[in-house]
């Protein structure tokens, strides 16, 4: 029989988990609409402006087409991003500040 401060690991660890499958859900479709938002907005650009002048205003922009704009998980795109992890450290605090 489990002692009841392993059980309680056990169900912070697993509510932990569902936490982070959660944020990482979210951030996904906020890349992900963000990268519409992106596409539409270099559209305006391009149709309003002359293409002497959106070309190069488009080229020190964002461009999802690039290399470096692919990642193939959350966990490369956090590596290509300064003090963002996406490893789960159990820390009560963190989850309060959040507000999960």
């Amino acid at each position: 029989m489990p002692s009841d401060k392993k059980k309680s690991k056990d169900k912070k660890i697993k509510k932990s988990g569902v936490r982070t499958k959660f944020l990482i859900e979210s951030l996904r479709q906020e890349y992900y609409d963000l990268r519409s938002e992106n596409d539409m907005l270099r559209g305006i650009v391009e149709e309003h402006l002359p293409k002497d002048v959106a070309g190069p205003l488009l080229a020190e922009c964002f461009d999802p087409t690039s290399a470096s704009s692919k990642v193939s998980s959350i966990d490369d795109l956090a590596n290509k991003m300064s003090g963002v992890s996406t490893k789960d450290d159990d820390s009560d605090d963190e989850d309060d500040a959040v507000g999960f």
